[in-house]
C-alpha cells in the first residue's frame, strides 16, 4: 500500500518506501502517478514543487518532469535530454487504496494483487472505514507477527479491547492456504465495549471467533466473527467486523501501517465509525509503543537468544516461513 486514495490529488506527496523516496499524485484525469520523488537537477525534493498540466515542475529551479518521467523542460536552456527519464512506478487504485509495485514497470502483475472482496472490500452490504496511516519505528515482520498472534490482546490491550479470554483462548483452528488462525472467546457479556457500541440493545452473551488472516506480505486482517451464544441454542452469526493491516516497509527498520475497519453491521451509523476509529487509534498506541520498544532491542540481542515460542505463534511463524521462500525465490530468479 501506498496510500489511502483520499491522501492523493492534485497536491504532490512524497512518502519513503523500501528506501526509495517516492511522489505520489494525481494526473488532471484522476489517475495517479509515483515517480522518484528527487529532482534529478539538485536532488530536492519534488513534493515541494508544483503541478502544471500532467507534469510536475521542481520549485527549486524549475525543471519539468512528465507524468513518464521524461524531462520536458531546463529553464534557460532550449531543449531538454531525450534520452533521459526519470523513474517511475506502477500503480494501480482498488478498494480505496493506492498499490504501489517497487520492482520494474513493466513487470507488474495485477493478480499479485491481494484478495481484497476476502477483507470485505468493494461488496454489496459492507462498509470500509479507512483509519490513516501510522508511521512506526520498527521493522514491518514485527509488525505482521503481532497481528498474526492475537493473544497480546488480553495483556497489551487489556483496557481498550477488554477482552481478557483472549489471553488463554488457544488457536482452535489453524488454515494453511490462506494462512488463517481462529479461536473462540466464549460467553462473552453485551458489556463489552465492541459489543456495546456494535450491538445496542442487544442481551444476554455472545460468542467471538477471533482470528487472523494473511493475505499477503502488505496486508493481514484480524476479524471478529460475532455469533449469539451457543450456550443458548443453535449459534447465529450477527455480524463480522474485519481489521485491516497494510504493512508497507519504509526502510529495514521502520514501516508505514495503513489502518481501517470493513464491517457488515451496524454500516449506517456514523457514531459508531467514530468509536471504532477512536478504539483502533488507541490500540494502535499501544502496539507502536510494544513495538519500538521491541525493535532495537531485536537488532542488538537477536543474534544472543534463542527465541521461544508457543501454541499462539502458529500462525506468524508460517507467515514469517511463506515470506522468507518468497524472498527466496525472488532472490533465484523464479
Amino acid at each position: 500500500m501506498a496510500a489511502w486514495a483520499e491522501e492523493v490529488g492534485r497536491e504532490p506527496l512524497q512518502r519513503t518506501f523500501l528506501d526509495d523516496p517516492v511522489v505520489l499524485y494525481r494526473k488532471q484525469d484522476g489517475t495517479p502517478v509515483a515517480m522518484w520523488g528527487l529532482c534529478p537537477h539538485r536532488h530536492y525534493p519534488l513534493k515541494n514543487g508544483a503541478l502544471v498540466g500532467d507534469s510536475i515542475q521542481c520549485s527549486y529551479h524549475g525543471y519539468t518532469l512528465n507524468c513518464e518521467g521524461r524531462c520536458t523542460k531546463i529553464p534557460a536552456q532550449g531543449n531538454a535530454p531525450k534520452a533521459f527519464k526519470q523513474r517511475t512506478y506502477a500503480v494501480v487504485e482498488r478498494g480505496g487504496l493506492i498499490w504501489i509495485w517497487m520492482g520494474d514497470a513493466d513487470k507488474a502483475d495485477l493478480s499479485l494483487l491481494p484478495a481484497l472482496d476476502r477483507a470485505g472490500i468493494d461488496l454489496p452490504g459492507w462498509r470500509l472505514v479507512p483509519n490513516g496511516i501510522t508511521p512506526i519505528k520498527a521493522r514491518g515482520q514485527l509488525i505482521i507477527d503481532n497481528v498474526m498472534d492475537l493473544s497480546h490482546i488480553g495483556y497489551l490491550h487489556g483496557k481498550t479491547i477488554s477482552a481478557p479470554d483472549a489471553a488463554e483462548a488457544p488457536p482452535n483452528q489453524v488454515r494453511e492456504e490462506p494462512i488463517a488462525v481462529y479461536r473462540w472467546l466464549l460467553d462473552q457479556a453485551p458489556a463489552m465495549p465492541y459489543i456495546r457500541e456494535g450491538f445496542p440493545g442487544f442481551e444476554g452473551a455472545m460468542d467471538i471467533e477471533l482470528g487472523s488472516e494473511f493475505l499477503g506480505p502488505g496486508l493481514v486482517i484480524t476479524f471478529f466473527h460475532f455469533y449469539t451464544s451457543a450456550s443458548k441454542g443453535e449459534r447465529t452469526l450477527l455480524g463480522i467486523s474485519n481489521h485491516l493491516h497494510g504493512v508497507t516497509p519504509e526502510t529495514a527498520t521502520t514501516s508505514h501501517d495503513f489502518s481501517g475497519i470493513c464491517r457488515n453491521f451496524h454500516t449506517e451509523s456514523v457514531q459508531f465509525d467514530a468509536w471504532l476509529k477512536k478504539a483502533v487509534e488507541d490500540t494502535r498506541e499501544e502496539d507502536v509503543f510494544a513495538l519500538e520498544q521491541i525493535e532495537p532491542l531485536l537488532e542488538q540481542y537477536a543474534n544472543v537468544k534463542t527465541e521461544l515460542s508457543g501454541v499462539c505463534d502458529v500462525g506468524a511463524t508460517w507467515v514469517r516461513r511463506k515470506i522468507g521462500a518468497m524472498l527466496d525465490a525472488e532472490g533465484s530468479g523464479s
